[in-house]
């Protein structure tokens, strides 16, 4: 998107795969839980909702609602906006029925597009593809956002404990990987902990924890002063709380897609780093030589970002 010096008003928003609401008490709890919290917005995955439920809905929710429907006891995502929100929704499309959509916004004249995702747990790409399709291919004059839960990892490694040392969704690993790697996207949690290790489900049955729920965001967001994004426990469900805070001022710097700054390969520590990346990228197993020439991209480039950050932060 075209970037401006203009201050950004804070944005703060919330996901979670809520593990079905159909259930009225559950409902009611779980609205009443998002209330307390700080967020403005909310996306929810697995919400079981349907048509006839809508009112029940509007009932114990104050604010504004965009559905897009499952079924009683299956799929569905839902946008929740505080009735307090200064925020004006310009639009709501959704892509795949029960599974993503996107709303565009404006906050005191910033526009966003924030898309909510809950994809299916099989080893296919349609539903991330149709996605990324419909968000990218826009006219773009916003920022981007992509949350929610997204049935498989970007790193093997660092995001997945117990089981099968690699995710089996990979094919769609491999396809957001790709995506971040090519049109400008970071995942925003990585950057901010660099190589800790962080959760957001729990399979008490097979014994593992994954982090399956992230945000995605333009490059040009995590220059911001303020881009935190947090994982907090969840309410009634297997999955964690995740959560991204953004405030500050944007650079004037042209489009957001990130490019590589070559003058930090002048700097010995930056290579040393960069060759200790790609030797331990290379000792993990991949499905795939692009498999694992896309993780080793996203990595550099998520270094780089975090490298250049630093660097500016001692000048």
């Amino acid at each position: 998107m075209i970037e401006s010096d203009r201050p950004i008003p804070a944005l703060r928003i919330g996901s979670f795969n809520c593990n079905g609401l159909g259930n009225r008490n559950k409902r009611d709890l779980v609205l009443n839980w998002l209330k307390n919290k700080p967020e403005e917005i909310f996306l929810l995955q697995e919400t079981h909702s349907t048509p006839k439920t809508e009112e029940d809905w509007r009932r114990a929710w104050e604010g504004e609602i965009l559905f897009n429907h499952g079924s009683s006891n299956s799929n569905g995502e839902i946008f929740l906006f505080k009735q307090s929100a200064d925020i004006k929704i310009e639009s709501h499309k959704i892509i795949v029925q029960g599974r993503t959509s996107f709303v565009e916004i404006e906050l005191n004249a910033v526009k966003y597009c924030i898309v909510n995702v809950y994809c299916p747990n099989s080893n296919v790409t349609t539903v991330v593809e149709n996605t990324f399709a419909e968000a990218l291919g826009r006219p773009r004059d916003d920022y981007l956002i992509l949350a929610g839960d997204w049935n498989t990892v970007l790193c093997n490694h660092l995001d997945k404990e117990g089981g099968n040392p690699s995710h089996s969704n990979s094919s769609r690993q491999a396809f957001l990987n790709t995506m971040i790697a090519e049109y400008g996207l970071s995942d925003v949690l990585r950057l901010a902990r660099g190589d800790t290790r962080l959760y957001t489900h729990i399979n008490k049955q097979h014994k593992t924890r994954t982090r399956l729920d992230f945000f995605l965001v333009d490059d040009s967001l995590i220059n911001f002063p303020v881009c935190n994004p947090e994982i907090t426990h969840g309410y009634n469900s297997d999955h964690s709380y995740i959560s991204l805070n953004i405030q500050g001022s944007s650079i004037d710097r042209g489009k957001g897609y990130w490019k590589f700054n070559n003058s930090h390969l002048e700097h010995e520590n930056f290579t040393n780093c960069v060759r200790e990346i790609i030797h331990d990228t290379e000792s993990q197993s991949y499905d795939s030589y692009s498999g694992l020439w896309d993780v080793i991209k996203m990595k550099i480039k998520d270094y780089a970002i975090r490298y250049g950050k630093n660097a500016k932060k001692k000048k």
